[in-house]
Parts: structure tokens; C-alpha cells; sequence
């Protein structure tokens, strides 16, 4: 660079142009500003030099950061690993999916992360590097995450599935042992750094004996289940996975009302349903998730429509209220090939419109977005300016075509923030 503008950290000062051709008038000037230099090297040495004021900074940083920052010295690998430190940090920047910074796409045998912050369209990487030490050969299946932790069941051949939580920033995991007499639907977490260090897994299991479902709640922090006294005569109820906000864990269905369970007390906890459409049998719950501190839902009314609801629940759990009405047709221009093109589609199968809301993101200034999966595409489409974003390209391979092309379903995908907590 020939010439420049410099400012200094601690202010604003005159700016010193940088000039080649003029070397004894460039050091002349840089003395005049050497004393403003020696102020920003003596601060930087009181910082190495005080550990409570290079921890406030360090604690203001992001898990990732913090992780790339341990091989800074061993000074501060000795305080970024400190458990303390750990635990504050938690809990100072307590997650939520408003600070999102992925999503896991899960469909087997593919198992992606999208990063929502990558300024340019790549093909998604593969996720194995985190989970392979565990994995091996089995199948990856039941997950579910809450605030920066991943619960993943992993099958193996003989049918038995062994259950692991994950914090896929740190890489480190941990094993949830689960009783023989628990034949698991479903694994969810309950986990607020803002409550507690602690994480909890509710398990809704099939109870042969009684034909019903059952509740039990593990603690990361006893290591012991605590089994519920409620139970649910409808078998189909908690097929998809739960979703925990405001200290419970709910679940929709698409037949048969709501449910809630909360986690410290282990009893329901009433939640209002959505109204079944008229002239329906069933409901067409597109998603089903926290964010924002809020807890939304997307319901497709007939499925000829290429418009939806964003509804979000009241906190008072008094109703639910539409809070974005959404209409992608101008989509269809943009990418025609959302447009199903199945000559002979399977009888069941009544979709001109091929796309599925993957899920609602809701930032701390009450923006929308809405992730969107088209044939071979992922996008984002803000609410508030109407701005379409594309994220990635999809391959074909193992998705079925009649679908209008390669695309993930509403419930394949997993938010993701970063958190340096313990499992």
C-alpha cells in the first residue's frame, strides 16, 4: 500500500499518511505519534498482566474463538480449560436460538451442517469428524438438541441403540445410561445455562406392560432417572421430537391435542392445540421449535398452498396467534423447479409445490427468518425486507425424486449455537 490512514485504538487522533517516496518526513511523524503507540503497548502489557481483567475479556469472546485462543500460551490454555472459567462463560452468555449459528441436516446416510453465516454458496461438508469416535458403523438416530448440546442415539447392528449427549464446539460427549426396561420413542433435552450448569434428558418410553406411554427425567448432575406418574394412553402422541422452553418440554401432533411435561416437577402442565382445519382429519405442522425465547409453529392449511402461518404461543400458554403470514410464489420465479413436475405422483401425494420450512430463526431484534428447503437449494428468506439468501446446494443422492428433486424435510434439521458447557 503507498499510502493509508491509521487510527488508534484509544481514540480518534490526527491521521499519518503513509508516504514511500518521502521516507525522513514518514519517521517524523511517527515520532510525534510514538507516545500514542507506548500507551496501546503498556495497556496490552496491564492486561497480560492482571488474570481478572484478561478473564472479563476472555469470558466476553465466543466458544470457538476461546478454543482457537488456547494455544496463545500456556498461560491461557491453563484459563480458557479452567472449569470456572467454563462455567461462567456458560453461563454469562447463555444461549439461545436467537443466536443460531448452524443447523444439522440429518437424514441417513447424510448427516450435514449448514453454516448460516458462510457469505458465499458451498456444497455442505460432512459432520463425521465430530461424531465417528462414537459412531464407527452405527446408524445415527433419535436426536434432538436445546442450547448448544446434541443428544444423538446411535443403533447398531443388533438392533440396540446406545444414547450419547454432545457438545459438538468442544467435542466432547458423554454416555446416558438407559434402563432395559425402557423401550425409548423419544430423547429430549432440557437444558438453560441461564437456571443451571446442569442439563436434563426426558425420555418418553413405551411401556408394554400398560400399552402407554411413559415420562422419565434424567439429570446430568445426580446421574439418576426420575420416573413421572403421568402417562399417555395415545401411542402416536410424541412421534416427533420435543421442544423445550420456559422449563418444559412440549410436543404437537397432528391428530391429537398438545402435550407439556415440565421437567422439575415431572407432571403435565396444560398447553393449548391449534385448531384442526375444517374438512381435515389431521393438522400440517411444517415446524415445531424455540426461538427468540418465543415458541413458534408453521401450519400449512391445505396442501395446495404455497402460503403459511408463523405462529407463536402466548407466554401466558393462553392461545396461540399468527405472527407472520408468509407467501413464497414469488419463488416460483426464482426457482421454477419448485414447481413439481411428477407427471404420475404416488396416489397420497397431492403437493404442486415442492419446498419444506426447515425452521423459524427469530434474532434478539424481532426479525424472522425462515430457512427453506427447495429441490437441490437451501435458502433463507427474511421476513422483515424480503430478501432471499441462498445457503447451499444439495446432491440428489438417497433423497426420493417424486419430491420434486434433492431436499430435506421440516424435521431433519437441528439449530446449533456454540457453548463451551460441560456434558
Amino acid at each position: 500500500m503507498v499510502s493509508g490512514d491509521c487510527t488508534s485504538f484509544g481514540g480518534a487522533i490526527t491521521p499519518i499518511r503513509l508516504t514511500l517516496t518521502h521516507s525522513r518526513s514518514y519517521i517524523e511523524q511517527l515520532k510525534h505519534h510514538l507516545p500514542v503507540f507506548s500507551e496501546i503497548s503498556s495497556s496490552s502489557e496491564q492486561i497480560a498482566g492482571s488474570e481478572d481483567l484478561l478473564t472479563e475479556i476472555l469470558l466476553r469472546l465466543p466458544p470457538k474463538s476461546l478454543l482457537r485462543f488456547q494455544c496463545v500460551s500456556k498461560h491461557w490454555l491453563s484459563l480458557i480449560s479452567n472449569t470456572h472459567f467454563r462455567r461462567l462463560h456458560t453461563r454469562r452468555n447463555a444461549t439461545s436460538s436467537a443466536s443460531t449459528v448452524g443447523v444439522f441436516l440429518c437424514r441417513h446416510p447424510n448427516y450435514d451442517y449448514l453454516a448460516l453465516n458462510e457469505e458465499r454458496i458451498s456444497e455442505m461438508g460432512r459432520i463425521y469428524d465430530r461424531l465417528s469416535d462414537s459412531r464407527g458403523s452405527k446408524v445415527v438416530c433419535n436426536i434432538n438438541s436445546c442450547n448448544g448440546l446434541l443428544c444423538v442415539g446411535l443403533k447398531s447392528d443388533d438392533a440396540k441403540t446406545d444414547f450419547y449427549i454432545y457438545n459438538l464446539t468442544t467435542g466432547h460427549h458423554r454416555f446416558i445410561p438407559v434402563p432395559e426396561t425402557m423401550i425409548v420413542k423419544s430423547m429430549n433435552l432440557a437444558f438453560d445455562p441461564n437456571i443451571s450448569e446442569d442439563y436434563y434428558v426426558v425420555c418418553v418410553w413405551f411401556s408394554i406392560s400398560e400399552n402407554r406411554l411413559c415420562f422419565s427425567v434424567y439429570s446430568s448432575g445426580s446421574g439418576i432417572w426420575r420416573h413421572s406418574n403421568e402417562h399417555c394412553n395415545k401411542v402416536g402422541l410424541c412421534s416427533y421430537g420435543g421442544v423445550f422452553w420456559k422449563g418444559a418440554v412440549h410436543w404437537f401432533s397432528q391428530t391429537s391435542p398438545f402435550l407439556c411435561l415440565q421437567v422439575d416437577t415431572c407432571v403435565f402442565k396444560s398447553m393449548p392445540s391449534t385448531d384442526i382445519p375444517e374438512g381435515q382429519w389431521y393438522r400440517n405442522i411444517e415446524y415445531f421449535g424455540e426461538s427468540g425465547g418465543h415458541l413458534h409453529l408453521i401450519e400449512i392449511h391445505k396442501p395446495q398452498d404455497i402460503e403459511f402461518d408463523v405462529l407463536e404461543l402466548k407466554s401466558d400458554y393462553s392461545c396461540w396467534f399468527v405472527k407472520y403470514r408468509v407467501n413464497l410464489e414469488f419463488l416460483t420465479n426464482l426457482y421454477p423447479m419448485m414447481v413439481n413436475q411428477e407427471v404420475y405422483p404416488p396416489e397420497d401425494y397431492n403437493f404442486p409445490y415442492a419446498f419444506s420450512t426447515l425452521c423459524f430463526l427469530r434474532d434478539e431484534e424481532n426479525r424472522g427468518r425462515v430457512l427453506i428447503s427447495l429441490p437441490g437449494k437451501i435458502v433463507v428468506f427474511d421476513i422483515h425486507n424480503g430478501m432471499v439468501k441462498e445457503l447451499a446446494d444439495i446432491q440428489p443422492d438417497s433423497f426420493r425424486n417424486f419430491i420434486g428433486g434433492a431436499r430435506y424435510d421440516c424435521f431433519d434439521a437441528y439449530k446449533h449455537v456454540e457453548t463451551l458447557a460441560f456434558v
